[in-house]
């Protein structure tokens, strides 16, 4: 069974407007804006590959084609995976989208790792950064506003380059970020009926060597089961019905396995 999930991140410009004078509190209008911001470069790796991908925009710092590119390479993943993807990523792939006229899907299955930390845990901090070195398994590359000047303003070859990196770190560290959150987060897409036609396997990685964790039922009396991959690293937890339950018996005697008692 192969997952197509994609983990990918975004770096963008930033606006250029007129001003008479510096200072807080000041109104920027609609009408002052000489330049919109645009997607200098994407990164981006499917779970398991070692390579990260990178589009970068063209020398008229364009970045239609990068646009054109990855709206199809999004269409090819069961799903989407970025931090505080929901919120920027995707509204700013869609944003430019929409101004070149490329047409994108009006629904993505995504997962926020932003949305996790926030919700199942009480971090620090919910920055990537943060998380990644809490969590040990990284951190961003430093960078400042200087290198985003010398890309806009002097199409500087070797920050686009910097940049680049940049991005390919945060797409690393993403995915090592969420490996450690995952097992204890609600799985959000099924592979295993995907794939395979049993309700009661993992999942997430579709084995059908699970055990039940416990037999709890809800407020209207329905008795549900809480199931554990047994394969490492996986250690999926999930729910499933009584009907899915009897099925999964059902195969583990015809397989010779034994049914589980809970």
């Amino acid at each position: 069974m192969i997952r197509k999930r994609l983990f990918y991140d975004i770096e963008t410009s930033y606006y250029i407007v007129k001003a008479w004078s510096p200072g807080w509190n000041k109104t920027i209008q609609p009408g002052d804006i000489i330049k919109y911001p645009a997607v200098i470069c994407i990164s981006y790796k499917w779970e398991g590959e070692d390579k990260v991908h990178r589009l970068s925009w063209d020398e008229n710092q364009d970045d239609k084609e990068i646009l054109e590119e990855f709206a199809l390479i999004m269409e090819k993943a069961n799903q989407i995976v970025a931090h505080n993807g929901d919120r920027f990523d995707l509204k700013w792939l869609r944003m430019r989208a929409i101004f070149h006229g490329i047409e994108m899907n009006s629904k993505y299955e995504t997962i926020d790792t932003l949305k996790i930390a926030k919700a199942q845990f009480r971090f620090h901090s919910n920055k990537l950064d943060e998380l990644g070195k809490f969590l040990g398994v990284g951190e961003k590359i430093k960078t400042n506003i200087e290198l985003w000047d010398k890309i806009i303003l002097d199409k500087d070859p070797e920050a686009l380059e910097e940049m680049g990196l940049y991005c390919d770190q945060d797409v690393l560290l993403l995915e090592r970020v969420y490996n450690k959150l995952k097992p204890y987060t609600k799985p959000q897409f099924n592979y295993n009926k995907l794939y395979r036609n049993e309700n009661w396997g993992c999942p997430e990685c579709g084995n059908l060597k699970v055990h039940v964790s416990k037999c709890f039922t809800t407020a209207l009396g329905v008795r549900r089961y809480q199931m554990r991959c047994k394969t490492g690293p996986c250690l999926t937890n999930y729910t499933i019905s009584y009907l899915s339950y009897r099925h999964m018996n059902e195969w583990r005697l015809k397989n010779g396995l034994g049914s589980i008692e809970k």
